[in-house]
């Protein structure tokens, strides 16, 4: 059974998308994360200046759990909550129990564009984000009259394991490819594999989306295939699809 490296935390729904094609999923995780300003954000969270809320990675829905009490913000229930991609979709609702907009929009821009077309101007979005966030959505929200307040709330490092991680699993020989969730993810993962003589650098490089697509590219690497929306069966099809035009 081939097996296919997926550089993000462990996940069941690509364990079981990839399992049901006959390929093994092995998960390295390159980044870690800590939490920052939340004492602020929690009291954004509870300013009336705010129309809506911008959610576009799982660490941004968590940074805001982790201040999150529903009597204290219930005036979020009737306010916009948008993010990128069905599992943060998930993520919103288990963990915050609210309904997000955008979910099948699978990519900033896209979800910036259904932003503008349901926020008259002037509008106010909260929008808690990562040290490392594109600038891409605030600037066309921003080109389009609304009002982004971003705060940083989490701070992403390189994972401390992940060199012995790679190291370790480049002595198995039946990994096919690598697929990509982050263009930090990927600066990592490079730069490790840099350190030590190794197969894995030269397997096909998949990306999530066009941000660490655009990352791979900008490293001097080729891309092997993009997944038309972020989710476990949109990776896999262009995992297939390359593999079967070889």
């Amino acid at each position: 059974m081939k097996k296919v490296l997926l550089f993000k935390s462990a996940s069941e729904d690509y364990e079981r998308v990839f399992s049901e094609h006959n390929y093994q999923t092995v998960f390295i995780e390159p980044l870690q994360f800590v939490y920052v300003n939340l004492q602020e954000l929690s009291e954004r969270l509870q300013s009336p200046h705010y129309q809506g809320l911008i959610l576009t990675s799982p660490r941004a829905i968590e940074s805001v759990s982790k201040c999150w009490a529903p009597s204290k913000f219930v005036t979020w229930n009737t306010k916009r909550i948008y993010t990128v991609g069905e599992s943060s979709g998930h993520k919103v609702k288990l963990l915050l129990g609210l309904e997000a907009l955008g979910t099948t929009t699978g990519n900033a821009e896209n979800l910036a564009k259904l932003v503008l077309q349901e926020n008259s101007s002037p509008s106010n979005l909260l929008f808690p984000c990562g040290n490392l966030s594109s600038e891409l959505l605030p600037s066309i929200l921003q080109s389009g009259g609304i009002s982004v307040d971003a705060l940083t709330v989490y701070e992403t490092k390189e994972n401390e394991n992940l060199r012995s991680d790679l190291m370790s699993v480049n002595e198995d020989g039946e990994v096919c490819c690598m697929v990509f969730f982050s263009p930090s993810g990927c600066e990592y993962v490079q730069r490790q594999l840099q350190t030590f003589s190794n197969k894995l650098a030269h397997l096909p490089h998949f990306a999530i989306g066009n941000s660490t697509a655009h990352k791979i590219e900008n490293l001097g690497l080729e891309i092997a295939g993009v997944a038309a929306k972020p989710k476990a069966e949109s990776v896999l099809e262009s995992v297939e699809h390359y593999f079967r035009t070889l």
